[in-house]
C-alpha cells in the first residue's frame, strides 16, 4: 500500500480533516489538505510563473522592434488590432499552459495508484475554485506585463517593470496581487470562492481594464 493511499485512509479516519466534511469524504483527507496546501508553499515556482510571463509578454510586443522587422509583421494584411489581439492571445495560451500542466502532472503523476481518490478530489468545486484563484495570477501578472511591454519602449526596462510591480511587493512583505492569490488557493478547501466581488475585481476587472488600456497605447503608438 503506498504512502499516499495511507495518508488519504488515516485522514479519513481521524479528526485531521475540515469539520465542514464528513467521515469517508475524499475532501476530509490528508491527501486533499496537501493538495490544496503546497501550491502556496511553493512560492519559487510563482516567481519563475510571474517572470516567465514578464517575458512571454515582452518577447510579444517588443522583440520585433527591438530586432527591427516591426515593418515587417505591420505589413501583414491584419489590422493592428487583430496583430495586438494575436500577440495576446499566444502569452495568454503559453502563460494557462506553464501554469496548469506542472500543477495537473505534479497532482496526478505521482499518485496514479490513488487515481481514484485524487479524481475524487479533483473533480469538486474546490479543487475548481483553487484553480480559478491560480487562474486569476496569471490574468494580473499578463495585463501588468502587457502594459509594461507597450509602455516602455525598451525591452530591459520593460522587465524591470514587471518585476517591480509583479514580483517585488511580495517580497517586501505587502499583501497585493497577484501573490494575494496563492494564498487564497489553500482557503479552497474551506469554501472561498474566487467569485466572490472582491476576488472577481483583482482577478477578472481589473486585469481586463489594464489590457483595454495596454490595447488603446497599443493602436495609437506608430509601429516604431
Amino acid at each position: 500500500m503506498s504512502y499516499l493511499r495511507l495518508q488519504w485512509e488515516v485522514g479519513s479516519s481521524n479528526a485531521l480533516r475540515p469539520p465542514i466534511y464528513g467521515r469517508g469524504n475524499p475532501l476530509g483527507s490528508m491527501t486533499a489538505e496537501h493538495l490544496f496546501t503546497y501550491p502556496s508553499m511553493a512560492m519559487g515556482f510563482w516567481v519563475l510563473l510571474a517572470l516567465g510571463i514578464a517575458i512571454f509578454s515582452i518577447i510579444g510586443f517588443r522583440y520585433d522592434r527591438e530586432k527591427g522587422y516591426a515593418l515587417s509583421v505591420y505589413s501583414l494584411p491584419y489590422s493592428k488590432l487583430e496583430i495586438f489581439l494575436g500577440k495576446l492571445l499566444s502569452i495568454f495560451l503559453l502563460s494557462v499552459m506553464a501554469l496548469y500542466i506542472p500543477i495537473l502532472v505534479i497532482d496526478i503523476f505521482p499518485n496514479v495508484d490513488t487515481l481514484h481518490f485524487i479524481e475524487a478530489i479533483i473533480l469538486t468545486r474546490f479543487y475548481f475554485n483553487a484553480l480559478i484563484f491560480a487562474l486569476y495570477f496569471v490574468l494580473f501578472s499578463i495585463a501588468i506585463s502587457t502594459l509594461s511591454s507597450v509602455v516602455l519602449q525598451d525591452m530591459f526596462l520593460a522587465f524591470i517593470a514587471s518585476f517591480f510591480l509583479l514580483v517585488l511587493p511580495f517580497f517586501a512583505g505587502l499583501d497585493w496581487p497577484p501573490f494575494f492569490f496563492i494564498f487564497m488557493i489553500p482557503k479552497s478547501l474551506a469554501g472561498i470562492s474566487p467569485f466572490e466581488a472582491f476576488f472577481l475585481f483583482w482577478g477578472l476587472v481589473a486585469p481586463i481594464v489594464l489590457v483595454l488600456l495596454s490595447g488603446l497605447i497599443f493602436l495609437r503608438r506608430d509601429v516604431l
